[in-house]
């Protein structure tokens, strides 16, 4: 996309955290910015903050795991603002633990969110970004933990896989068209979610993750930067994020020279 101003952002789960954060981005860059949630307090919160940058906002209480609802949003965003260019499908949960201990409940809410809400918005959105034609973006978030499989993270930490995977192939579909795609990989972003996660754990783990964090509107910043320049992985951290990525890729390199020496 090479202008944002005047156009339109869908961002589920955009009342806290990345989702707030990227709103309050392309709200000052001139977008229209509609939020959802399922928290009608904490919309109204986002919504009113968001109105001291401008007018052209539009709260929506939206279930992205739930079509009907996604439906719904779909017919008051056309009424409010006409076509959307960006979506941003970014509601998500945390809902860590080893395999084993995980429960069914869990892995079933995790994956839901997590991935179906996403495949949810691409099905109810992208056809009307297709049809109209203009350029138009989908950003997904998933997570590093959808990049490298790292601690005890089950069913987050697989959904978020499979978030990455629908990235890359939603990228080959859609190669061709006036819609481009990216896939966000935060490692730690400073949300309520890591908020809540530094009160559970040790004082040195906590200053660790305090240390790693990014602040959301960082986040906000280099979706739309990456937008601007098409750029398919974001990655919003810096150097350990980096050495673990380059560790797992140099165990993936090293394992294809035992099996296939050069």
């Amino acid at each position: 996309m090479k202008d944002l101003k005047g156009k339109t952002a869908f961002i589920t789960g955009g009342s806290t955290g990345i989702g707030f954060g990227m709103a309050t981005v392309f709200a000052r860059a001139g977008m229209n910015v509609a939020i959802t949630d399922i928290r009608d307090e904490e919309l109204a919160k986002a919504e009113a903050e968001l109105r001291k940058v401008t007018d052209n906002v539009l709260a929506l209480n939206v279930d992205s795991t739930n079509m009907d609802s996604l439906k719904k949003a779909a017919g008051e965003l056309g009424n409010a603002f006409g076509a959307l260019h960006v979506l941003c499908n970014n509601a998500g949960i945390p809902g860590g633990g080893k395999v084993l201990e995980t429960p069914d409940e869990r892995w079933r809410n995790t994956h839901e969110v997590n991935f179906w809400g996403p495949l949810n918005g691409i099905r109810v959105f992208l056809p009307g970004m297709l049809e109209h034609g203009e350029q138009a973006h989908i950003v997904n978030t998933a997570s590093f933990s959808g990049i490298h499989g790292h601690g005890n993270q089950s069913g987050y930490g697989t959904s978020k896989f499979a978030v990455v995977g629908l990235s890359e192939f939603l990228r080959n579909d859609l190669a061709k068209t006036n819609v481009s795609v990216s896939v966000l990989c935060p490692h730690v972003v400073d949300t309520p979610i890591i908020r809540a996660l530094k009160g559970r754990v040790p004082e040195d783990t906590a200053k660790l993750i305090t240390d790693m964090s990014v602040p959301a509107e960082t986040v906000g910043m280099q979706v739309m930067q990456a937008m601007l320049t098409n750029e398919f992985y974001i990655f919003c951290d810096g150097t350990n994020t980096r050495q673990m990525l380059e560790a797992r890729c140099a165990d993936m390199m090293a394992a294809m020279d035992r099996q296939f020496p050069k």
